[in-house]
């Protein structure tokens, strides 16, 4: 781990709260700090930890004038983005659709400020028969291609907006059937548990607690093998575990994420919540695999938030560059996930013909 990223981590665990003294961290350090927070999406929630730090040691006028001004810009794209889902969800709701917002602003309502968490695209689940929800999101934006699991929507202003008729999915075609009968069962639950966004900004439906702890880890499953994760997520999942759970709920969701392929990658997420982020064993939902743990970290820090930073992919512009780069970050995978990278040529050309039959 490079100093730059020691005196980050530093930085979260002390913003986390799960380290009590301030990172040592100079002068001519802070700017360094401030782009791997950038590329990462967490500058928010560094921010809570600066503001914390300033209040213990000495920090020069232009360290912290320059995290605060981010804390208020931050803030602002919050409150639109807020504005945006109760719009959504509203109009939705008008078509007849019972929807769910996964991720974004409400994953922000259960970290301590949920003004700090920066946003994305709006992801809306929408019950209903997938061709008729194809149909809705071709009439409010006629450009958009329907993939597997979403199709674009019309955008609120300049917030891309995806609507979802899967949550998430599995390339082990066997799992991913287990998995989309679990969606199923659990989507009425799901839409109709209703919370306030901050500021009297309207009242969304997002997902229990209980279905998140399964969701997310598919949701960053997907993004490890596809397209590349950043810690944004990781934090998402520590404040999600951090609301605590039982002991029955511990193994059944254990149980569940054998099931579904998942358990793998969450002893991955585990080892990082544990020995990046400094979480405590009780948090902990599976046991920690170092191994996989170690090599998900490197991921992590080598492509930034989505893998936006990750330069293995800058010559992928051309559709045989980019089967492959699939084909070889199979292979770089394969050792740690070996079912899902197995099955991804196949789902591949199961998705190819599933677009053909519903464009």
């Amino acid at each position: 781990m490079t100093p730059t990223a020691e005196k980050f981590f530093s930085l979260l665990r002390y913003s986390l709260g799960e380290q009590q003294e301030p990172p040592i961290i100079a002068d001519d350090e802070w700017e360094a700090v401030n782009v791997m927070a950038a590329e990462q999406s967490l500058t928010g929630v560094l921010c809570q930890g600066v503001i914390r730090m300033s209040a213990a040691v000495s920090l020069s006028d232009e360290v912290r004038l320059t995290w605060l001004l981010q804390t208020g810009q931050i803030a602002e794209v919050n409150r639109q983005t807020n504005a945006a889902c109760a719009k959504v969800v509203k109009r939705l709701q008008r078509e007849g659709y019972d929807c769910c917002v996964l991720k974004g602003q409400g994953n922000a309502l259960i970290y301590p400020n949920p003004m700090a968490r920066i946003p994305g695209d709006i992801d809306i689940w929408v019950r209903g028969d997938i061709p008729s929800i194809i149909k809705l999101g071709r009439q409010t934006n006629p450009e958009a291609k329907p993939m597997y699991h979403h199709i674009d929507f019309q955008s609120v202003g300049d917030i891309p907006v995806e609507v979802h008729y899967r949550p998430a999915f599995m390339n082990n075609l066997i799992r991913n059937r287990r998995l989309q009968g679990w969606f199923s069962e659990q989507a009425a639950e799901q839409c109709a548990h209703l919370v306030a966004l901050p500021d009297s900004a309207g009242t969304i439906p997002v997902p229990t607690d209980a279905f998140n702890r399964i969701y997310q880890v598919a949701h960053i499953s997907k993004h490890i093998l596809h397209e590349g994760i950043g810690l944004r997520q990781i934090i998402d999942y520590y404040y999600l575990l951090k609301r605590g759970f039982s002991r029955e709920e511990r193994l059944h969701d254990e149980q569940m994420l054998r099931d579904f392929g998942l358990y793998d990658v969450a002893t991955a997420v585990m080892y990082v919540l544990k020995e990046a982020l400094g979480a405590s064993e009780d948090m902990l939902l599976v046991t920690a695999d170092a191994r996989r743990g170690r090599f998900l970290l490197d991921e992590m820090l080598l492509a930034g938030n989505f893998g936006h930073f990750d330069q293995r992919l800058a010559n992928t512009h051309s559709q045989l560059a980019k089967n492959v780069q699939r084909l070889k970050r199979d292979g770089r995978f394969f050792s740690y996930f070996p079912s899902e990278c197995l099955w991804e040529p196949v789902f591949r050309w199961y998705h190819f013909f599933w677009r053909i039959r519903h464009r």
